[in-house]
């Protein structure tokens, strides 16, 4: 009976203790069964994505945010913390728990008192899987905002539809390029931006037109390539007019209508500006509608001179239009007709009229005329034939009749010629010779200044005689 017993508890204990270790020769022994029964335990791991974050470059002085999610990829239940080294990076929140869902960790950096430079940091995850400590790494660069642009310059006042040009410039700590931001009402929202990105230092200038009357201020602020800004600049402040007036018509231009290729001609316009304005001329030399050449700026209705000479023969129909300081345009002008042509000399001039005779001693004038084929002023010059003439006289107009007198002082025949010559100094042909003589004559007058002179040469000689005695 006993033997039964101590059977039935042995069974007993066999069936009721499997995982129980046997001994045999005093080595343990575990049932198959108890290690598949092990392996079954509850292991949590930590799983964390993205593992890293670059910012790129920031600015100074600014907040930014990125975000990573920690989950369990095990089982059971998943317990994790935070651990902060930076104080630049905060990370929220700093603890938590999983059993598969994600929890998103937001990560923030305060770049204030950070100095220009590359940064790196991190936040240390631990968790309850025995994996130790693992690490979400965040990257960035403080890039220094651009410096303050200038006060733009440029006109501080003007007209509605009429565009002004506004300078500005600035620098950038790092030497990045840099574009411009324009606010053109002092709200503090850029309304335009360049269209392109400048070296550090250089100046950009900006065309603006006014679309209404009223005080605008201009501001502007700089921002590199990496898109740091800086504040906007003190504002300028420009006070806009009513529309602008175009100039009227200019006269049509006066001058010579006639002339030679490269002889320089002047020729004269005036027009007036309804505001007053100063005004400028664009003159058309050749007809075809374009301004081959703008004068400076006249005050409204002043005379505006300016010379012109053409390379070629041609006719030529001068034209001229204003443009007042402020680029409003007038129309075209009436055409002034301008004839260009190969000069010629002047024609042979006519042989000279006046007294075929005289008494040396005694002026006697005579007179000629020439005329200039290109309808040039001509210069005459008579040939008195005894050594003398009259020099260049004039100019005088192609076709009049010219007068100059002389005086012989010897008797004797003469042929008295003339010649001319244009403005150009083109001279022509000498005119047909006048013949005329200085004769020895004897009339009533000229026996009694003989006989005069001969009484005084007697009396003399008696007187001497009579001193003499």
């Amino acid at each position: 009976m006993v033997r039964r017993m101590v059977l039935c508890l042995l069974i007993a204990v066999i069936f009721i203790m499997p995982i129980s270790a046997i001994k045999n020769d005093g080595v343990s022994i575990i049932e198959q069964e108890d290690i598949n029964r092990n392996s079954s335990a509850i292991v949590p791991d930590l799983v964390y994505y993205p593992t890293s974050h670059d910012f790129g470059y920031v600015e100074e002085g600014k907040t930014y945010q990125t975000t990573f999610d920690i989950w369990n990829g095990g089982t059971g239940t998943l317990t994790w913390s935070l651990g902060i080294v930076h104080t630049w990076i905060s990370p929220f929140p700093t603890s938590g728990s999983s059993t598969g869902e994600h929890d998103t960790v937001t990560v923030t950096i305060d770049t204030t008192g950070l100095s220009p430079g590359s940064y790196s940091g991190f936040v240390s995850i631990s968790a309850n899987d025995g994996g130790g400590l693992r690490y979400f790494n965040v990257y960035c660069v403080v890039n220094a905002e651009p410096n303050i642009p200038s006060t733009p310059s440029g006109p501080s006042s003007g007209e509605t539809g009429i565009y002004y040009t506004y300078f500005t410039s600035t620098t950038d700590p790092e030497g990045d390029d840099i574009r411009y931001g324009w606010d053109l009402n002092q709200d503090s929202i850029v309304d335009y931006w360049s269209s392109s990105y400048y070296s550090s230092g250089t100046t950009y200038s900006l065309n603006i037109k006014f679309g209404s009357a009223g005080t605008h201020h201009l501001r502007v602020k700089a921002e590199d390539v990496h898109g740091a800004q800086s504040a906007f600049s003190s504002a300028k402040t420009v006070v806009i007019s009513g529309a602008n007036n175009a100039p009227n018509t200019p006269s049509m231009p006066s001058g010579p209508t006639s002339g030679s290729p490269d002889t320089s001609y002047t020729y004269l316009t005036n027009a007036t500006d309804p505001d007053g304005d100063q005004v400028k001329y664009g003159w058309d030399w050749d007809g075809d509608g374009t301004v081959d050449e703008w004068s400076g700026l006249h005050t409204s209705g002043a005379t505006c001179s300016v010379s012109h000479s053409w390379s070629s023969a041609g006719i030529y129909q001068v034209k001229v239009k204003a443009q007042d300081e402020y680029g409003a345009e007038s129309g075209w002008s009436a055409a002034l007709t301008v004839t260009i042509s190969t000069n010629v000399a002047p024609d042979k001039p006519a042989r000279p009229s006046g007294p075929t005779s005289g008494k040396a001693g005694t002026s006697y004038t005579y007179s000629s005329s020439a005329t200039d084929p290109n309808g040039d002023k001509v210069y005459i010059m008579f040939d008195w034939d005894d050594g003398a003439n009259s020099g260049w006289m004039g100019p005088f107009t192609s076709g009049d009749t010219v007068t100059a007198s002389h005086v012989w002082s010897a008797q004797g025949t003469y042929s008295i010629k003339v010649k001319a010559k244009d403005v150009y100094g083109e001279e022509s042909m000498w005119s047909e010779p006048l013949s005329i003589s200085m004769p020895k004559t004897f009339g009533v007058w000229n026996i009694l200044e003989k006989l005069n002179e001969w009484l005084i040469i007697t009396l003399g000689k008696v007187v001497m005689s009579f001193f003499a005695v």
